[in-house]
């Protein structure tokens, strides 16, 4: 008893990890989407703003030059207005220097402004560094004398910080956005990996289940032919009972096979459909209910022909927890299991059909993952089995067509007719 309660509380606290993950990383893919996609909007618009701040200074300075032009001495206002009203105006790095490439004013560079001839040799060092920047980058600005054409000063400028920034910023958004898949990534993967952990944690529960049954029978059964009653038997007691034990070995070499099977690679072969289904509904037949609750299992075959490439062990595995799912669905109520087969030129489809309690719309999204049941027993691996079953061996899909409490529920799986390998 301990040992179940243990279980059930496990289980319970693998499911809740694994909705609460799979919330977050809906929630961060959303809401940090919505997040990055405002962040570069206004980033954008605010850069955007100062470009256009930047721009409304070039027809003030156009209009206060035109209006120098009318001065008797325009050479001696248009040095001053270059070398102090102009730069004032601006906020990106300009250096004015005579026609000899001298440098005689600058604006916006870390150098106090002073007579070259006044610099330090680190400050000269410094200013000539980026005066060499500027020159190798673009093309000086010559300012002569409308007058007389003589030549007054040169020009020499860099890019301003906004347009740095918006050089950089396709360079920062594909930062921003590689650190949001990466972490997102890393969330899916951890959730993958925890997925993986309860499916085994869940299979090697459900392995134990299912030799249990065969193993305890044999232990009987060794106990028995250990016995002299098995000496005092007729012979055909003793068939009887070597045939059972066979039984038994042949059910624990097709289990051992099965979960083998899921753990590796396999091979498709050519199958009749037909007749794997056909055997699972002679198997389930004389196992329903026929007392108080009548439960009837049908078969109805739509299709020309079965008869293609699929492993028919594990998918009569998957149909055999689909069937098992709709006879507890069925509990305490008599009614109809259906299976229905039915194709196209691409695909071979299968309709599971109950008329059970059905399935809750909160658990619809979620019911094939690992953990997730509606029952009080069990590992919820049923569905998570079949899944991996039909999608993963059989590049097949499952998923619940339907369901309508009391009216019917309806799995559907769809199997690619061309499936040669897996």
């Amino acid at each position: 008893m301990r040992w179940k309660i243990f279980g059930k509380k496990r289980k319970k606290k693998m499911f809740q990890n694994n909705l609460k993950t799979k919330l977050f990383l809906k929630l961060y893919f959303i809401f940090g989407s919505i997040l990055i996609i405002l962040f570069f909007v206004i980033y954008s618009n605010s850069l955007i703003l100062k470009v256009r701040t930047e721009l409304e200074v070039l027809p003030q300075i156009y209009a206060e030059l035109l209006e120098g032009t009318t001065k008797d001495n325009f050479e001696t206002y248009l040095m001053n207005y270059f070398l102090k009203e102009f730069p004032q105006k601006i906020n990106y790095p300009i250096i004015v220097t005579t026609e000899e490439d001298e440098p005689k004013y600058w604006k916006n560079i870390e150098v106090v402004q002073k007579p070259f001839q006044q610099l330090t040799e680190n400050e000269k060092k410094k200013l000539n560094t980026i005066f060499q920047k500027m020159v190798n980058s673009k093309n000086p600005i010559f300012l002569s004398n409308p007058q007389t054409d003589e030549p007054i000063c040169k020009i020499y400028f860099s890019e301003s910080s906004t347009m740095k920034k918006l050089r950089f910023v396709p360079y920062f958004e594909f930062f921003i956005l590689f650190l949001f898949i990466t972490f997102g990534t890393f969330g899916f993967i951890l959730l993958k990996n925890s997925e993986k952990k309860s499916l085994w944690v869940a299979l090697a529960k459900e392995t134990a289940h299912q030799f249990g049954t065969p193993v305890s029978s044999l232990l009987g059964w060794i106990e028995i032919l250990q016995s002299k009653k098995f000496s005092e038997m007729n012979a055909k007691k003793q068939a009887e009972i070597l045939n059972q034990i066979k039984f038994d070995i042949k059910h624990l070499e097709n289990i051992a096979s099965k979960f083998g099977k899921v753990g590796s690679s396999i091979e498709l072969k050519k199958s009749d459909l037909d007749k794997t289904i056909q055997s699972i509904i002679d198997y389930f037949a004389t196992r329903m209910p026929k007392e108080k609750y009548k439960i009837n299992i049908n078969y109805i075959n739509k299709t020309q022909n079965c008869y293609f490439h699929f492993d028919s062990d594990l998918l009569k595995w998957a149909l055999e927890n689909l069937i098992k799912n709709s006879i507890d669905a069925m509990k305490n109520r008599s009614g109809n299991i259906s299976l229905i087969t039915y194709e196209n030129r691409k695909n071979i489809y299968i309709q599971i059909k109950d008329e059970g309690i059905g399935i809750p719309s909160k658990m619809q999204k979620v019911i094939f993952n690992t953990g997730v049941t509606t029952k009080n027993r069990g590992w919820g691996l049923g569905l998570s089995l079949a899944k991996r079953i039909v999608e993963n061996f059989h590049k097949g899909k499952i998923y619940l067509l339907k369901s309508e409490k009391y009216v019917e529920t309806i799995f559907e799986i769809s199997l690619p007719k061309n499936m040669k390998k897996r």
